[in-house]
């Protein structure tokens, strides 16, 4: 499939609001609502729209605090904790990096006592250091 401008606008588009209705961006991009549909459609098939998702205000559901942390295994506690991810719902995300840490993870954390046991349950597997988020700046900045 062909990614012409109108498919990036589309995508633009829908990063901005996946529930944005076909002809509301039809409208925007010079397209009829049919067309955006079908364009849509198109790019579900060839995989490269993977899916929609919302975003939430995580002080509403109290989430205070977010953090990087960086993960060093312990020798032989590589498979272990890649297993043991899915215990750990605080994470957000976890990056295999190259360099001298093993894993970047976001966590989002209720208050400083669940993100001192969440260290405590990744300390099993290696040694830690933890970044608290003061601000997302890219967020910040598209608010302005």
């Amino acid at each position: 499939m062909k990614i012409d401008s109108f498919n990036i606008e589309i995508i633009s588009l829908l990063k901005t609001n996946a529930r944005m209705s076909f002809a509301k961006i039809g409208k925007a991009i010079g397209l009829t609502a049919p067309a955006v549909a079908q364009r849509i459609q198109s790019m579900e098939s060839e995989g490269i729209i993977e899916g929609y998702t919302i975003a939430l205000n995580e002080e509403k559901l109290g989430i205070d605090i977010k953090a990087i942390i960086t993960v060093k295994y312990g020798l032989g506690k590589r498979a272990s904790f890649l297993n043991s991810l899915d215990s750990f719902p605080e994470i957000q995300s976890c990056f295999l990096v190259t360099g001298e840490d093993c894993v970047i993870m976001t966590a989002h954390l209720r208050n400083n006592q669940h993100l001192v046991s969440l260290l405590d349950r990744i300390a099993e597997y290696g040694i830690s250091k933890t970044s608290i988020i003061l601000d997302d700046l890219v967020k910040s900045k598209k608010a302005i």
